[in-house]
């Protein structure tokens, strides 16, 4: 008898370490979000930069925004990260790589060069990220914000020949991890086209 409910139990729980395993299997995945830009590069084909290669500077930001988790704000200040979601790159990469790939299509420069690149360069282009945050609010909407500051450098005398600061806000968007996608992807898009017009406007 006492065999019997040593099985019976032997059998219960070996029942329930692999319902465990089948409930945590059934768990979704975090999901693995990307920045996506898709601005209106014009062909600028008369620039005064057409003969110099421009070098991407080491772009600067917090550490929150050169790894891969997504971050928000309350109204009250507190900070929390989305459980469920995660950058693929990290924001400072993306922003980077979307920049070096507008410029170049735009041919304002003779070259776009990364930053490791072998290549000779005439100008250096700086990047300071000083915000690229949401906040939810209490009434469950969120607004992004996105604070960038751009300069052209000379490589040998460091002279600075122009500089930018773009900063703008989304508002009433949802107040989860689809509404920050959302005003992030179009911050950047407008970014980008404000970097080209304010290039072509030094150029």
């Amino acid at each position: 008898m006492r065999s019997f409910l040593s099985m019976q139990l032997l059998f219960a729980m070996m029942f329930l370490v692999m319902s465990g395993c089948s409930i945590q299997s059934t768990v979704p995945p975090t999901s693995k979000l990307s920045l996506n830009a898709h601005p209106n590069i014009p062909v600028i084909k008369d620039s005064a930069f057409k003969e110099k290669v421009i070098r991407m500077g080491v772009i600067e930001s917090t550490t929150m925004l050169s790894g891969t988790t997504i971050y928000y704000t309350t109204d009250s200040g507190e900070n929390y990260s989305y459980t469920k979601a995660r950058w693929n790159e990290s924001v400072t990469k993306k922003l980077g790589d979307a920049m070096v790939q507008s410029l170049s299509k735009s041919h304002i420069f003779k070259d776009v060069i990364p930053f490791r690149s072998l290549a000779k360069n005439d100008l250096i282009f700086e990047i300071n990220i000083y915000d690229f945050s949401q906040v939810i609010h209490d009434d469950g909407t969120s607004t992004v914000h996105m604070a960038v500051k751009l300069r052209v450098v000379e490589q040998y005398n460091r002279n600075i020949i122009a500089t930018k600061l773009f900063e703008k806000s989304i508002n009433d968007l949802e107040g989860n991890v689809q509404g920050a996608m959302k005003g992030y992807n179009k911050l950047l898009n407008d970014c980008l086209t404000e970097t080209l017009k304010w290039l072509q406007k030094n150029a």
